[in-house]
């Protein structure tokens, strides 16, 4: 599974009920709800979907009423869209 971290390219400025990111490139301001700027906070190009799936399930206590299986397959598909408007970027391979 591919690991996220955020682009070289964007600046994120969290607030409590979510998130900015500047997208350095082009100016262009990104707005995140509080989920998606708690999953971004974790993204650091070494932790796997899945390590930050457990994190967050464990921290918001929804681990009963989600299976980790689907809290990962919504994260897999934030991080590519995020990846696609240039906030997040793949880790490269050391």
């Amino acid at each position: 599974m591919p690991l996220y971290k955020l682009s070289k390219d964007a600046v994120i400025e969290a607030f409590d009920d979510g998130a900015l990111v500047l997208l350095l490139h082009d100016c262009h301001l990104v707005e995140l709800n509080s989920s998606a700027a708690a999953i971004i906070s974790l993204l650091d190009g070494m932790r796997t979907l899945e390590e930050v799936a457990d994190e967050i399930a464990k921290s918001h206590d929804i681990s009963h009423d989600y299976p980790i299986t689907q809290i990962i397959q919504d994260m897999l598909e934030l991080c590519r869209d995020l990846n696609q408007t240039g906030v997040l970027e793949l880790q490269s391979d050391q």
